[in-house]
């Protein structure tokens, strides 16, 4: 009994490591924002602001989920109401395999 509590406690800490990274200043993802690769930094030049919130642009091979393969870049409409500070100054995109907005992070001033 004991042993078999021990296996899953260790598969679970395993799971939720591989689950969710840092970015490179060292702060953790939100769990729900990542799977391990979802999360980057982004370049401010990708960045947009407009009236509704932010426009982000990533280039082929600019971030884990949309790499040289896809060819086009990827555009993302970000109402401010979906910006969460960043923890680091630094603009972080999350997105699915597909493109699809799971977090983004913004410097505090700019949401």
């Amino acid at each position: 009994m004991i042993a078999s509590f021990a296996m899953v406690a260790l598969l679970t800490v395993g799971v939720t490591r591989a689950l969710s990274h840092q970015a490179p200043s060292l702060w953790d993802y939100p769990f729900n924002c990542c799977s391990g690769a979802d999360c980057a930094q982004i370049e401010a030049e990708a960045v947009r602001e407009v009236p509704s919130g932010f426009v982000v642009t990533i280039a082929p091979g600019r971030h884990p989920m949309w790499p040289k393969e896809r060819r086009a870049p990827l555009r993302v409409e970000i109402p401010h109401e979906k910006a969460q500070r960043s923890p680091d100054g630094h603009w972080h995109l999350c997105i699915n395999d597909a493109g699809e907005l799971l977090c983004f992070f913004a410097p505090a001033g700019d949401s």
